[in-house]
């Protein structure tokens, strides 16, 4: 049976616990250090969600899944970089 996703573990929990403290103190030293702090969390945090979330993770095979061709790439879009060609003079 596979654990969800977001599963939150008592250690995860004591460290959002820590960061929330400890830009709350950076914030009583001044503004500038407050969100300094709060653009580190965010890193953080953000950096943790890929890892659980799987963000990346390779197939137990050891090759990546395969990819679907998004909407906005497709062929006839890369045509249209290319600039016609003049006629020949």
């Amino acid at each position: 049976m596979e654990r969800p996703g977001l599963q939150l573990s008592v250690a995860t929990m004591l460290l959002f616990v820590a960061c929330v403290a400890f830009n709350l103190w950076l914030f009583r030293l001044g503004p500038l250090l407050g969100i300094i702090g709060l653009n580190l969390t965010k890193h953080v945090v953000i950096a943790w969600l890929c890892q659980v979330l799987g963000v990346d993770r390779r197939m137990k095979n050891g090759t990546a899944p395969e990819r679907r061709p998004s909407e906005s790439h497709s062929p006839r879009f890369d045509q249209n970089l290319v600039p016609p060609t003049p006629p020949a003079s």
